[in-house]
């Protein structure tokens, strides 16, 4: 029997068409034509739609949606459309000129929808660097920290096990801004904790469901510093509890930004968590990290940085440093989270490696909270499953 790896296909393809009005199917099909000189590629359903943008989100494909064609996975597609952070490149089409809260909606006009179609061909600009503390403090206030969440899949049967909250600023005055922008600015400026109660607020409050419809726990990345303090427990017992998120749900990541100087600081207060039942994994190991020490204190996982992912293909370095890592954490009885697999042949690549978990483009880009559950059961109606082996390896 060997390893299935899910389906990847990163190539650029014709827009999908999803709509059941003639007059709207016949202006999308003139306005692909006359940008890309082929026709889009007609679906039949909200569900088939859900299938093309989730499952296995590394392909990104621009969809024409005529909103009562989608049926029942309209909360999903609409969710996906107005995220100001995501990548799902849905053009809604009005219908009877009717506008829909929250999203930009074309007139079914072939000169709209191939302007808005081409629109989302285009980068956004960057975010300027951040260095205003206090605008930061105002966004705080202001509820503009919202999260997105990447799900982490278990290779030997391709369900997902976690789902790991990001933090993202959506900025009512200008462009949305990237965690590697602020999240900075607030370790510098004294604001990790208000910034990690924001998240972790928002968290609990949209996932407090998602552990028993998902199966999934969710992970919430914690500095160092907050890690280490005593209170930690109570304040987040204490915003579970006001959202009813299950604390048998909760798993921590130990961010790489500040190097651990007490050892014994750091192992004390893993044991408080543990013994309350949160575990916590360390984030972002590197290649030839010095923070692999850290393995021999009481953590349930570590996770593979990306960097170090993306060069197995072509690294034997990378490849025995990768080998190293997982030979040590399961000797500690630790999981090891392999983090941003894009294509097959990285799954294959630290499936090989003997990583217990997956993360990246090849599963899911990081979506808003309302559209987990379209990409749930597109994940299951395209991804083959069955617990086989992950040592076990297709050869191509």
């Amino acid at each position: 029997m060997t390893l299935q790896i899910p389906p990847n296909s990163l190539d650029l393809e014709p827009p999908l068409l999803l709509a059941d009005d003639p007059a709207i199917v016949t202006a999308a099909q003139a306005a692909v034509m006359g940008m890309a000189g082929v026709a889009p590629q007609r679906i039949a359903s909200g569900r088939e739609a859900l299938r093309h943008l989730f499952a296995g989100g590394g392909t990104r494909r621009q969809l024409v949606c005529q909103p009562s064609a989608a049926g029942s996975s309209w909360p999903a597609l609409l969710a996906a459309a107005r995220d100001p952070f995501g990548q799902s490149g849905i053009v809604v089409v009005l219908e009877d000129g009717m506008p829909i809260t929250g999203i930009d909606s074309v007139r079914p006009h072939a000169a709209d929808l191939a302007a808005a179609l081409r629109g989302q061909g285009h980068a956004h600009p960057a975010a300027p660097p951040l260095t205003d503390a206090a605008d930061l403090a105002s966004g705080l206030l202001r509820g503009e920290i919202t999260v997105r969440y990447q799900p982490i899949l278990r290779i030997a049967d391709h369900r997902p096990v976690l789902l790991e909250g990001l933090a993202r600023w959506h900025r009512t005055s200008t462009m949305p801004v990237g965690p590697d922008c602020f999240v900075p600015l607030a370790e510098s400026s004294g604001q990790s904790r208000a910034l990690t109660e924001a998240v972790a607020d928002a968290a609990f409050r949209e996932m407090a469901a998602a552990p028993a419809r998902l199966g999934a726990s969710v992970t919430l990345n914690l500095p160092l510093a907050l890690l280490l303090e005593r209170d930690v427990l109570c304040w987040l017992r204490r915003l579970m509890a006001r959202h009813g998120f299950p604390a048998s749900a909760l798993v921590l990541e130990l961010t790489e930004t500040t190097p651990v100087r007490d050892r014994s600081a750091l192992r004390r207060a893993l044991r408080r968590l543990a013994s309350a039942g949160v575990p916590v994994l360390i984030d972002d190991m590197g290649l030839e990290d010095d923070r692999a020490a850290l393995m021999e204190l009481p953590f349930a996982g570590i996770k593979l940085d990306r960097h170090l992912v993306a060069a197995m293909p072509t690294s034997r370095r990378a490849r025995a440093e990768v080998s190293r890592l997982v030979g040590r954490a399961h000797l500690r009885r630790m999981t090891v989270t392999a983090e941003g697999v894009s294509d097959a042949r990285l799954w294959r690549a630290v499936a090989a490696a003997g990583a217990d978990h997956v993360q990246g483009y090849a599963v899911s880009r990081p979506l808003a909270a309302a559209a987990l559950p379209g990409w749930a059961w597109a994940w299951r109606s395209r991804s083959p499953m069955g617990g086989v082996s992950p040592r076990r390896i297709a050869a191509g």
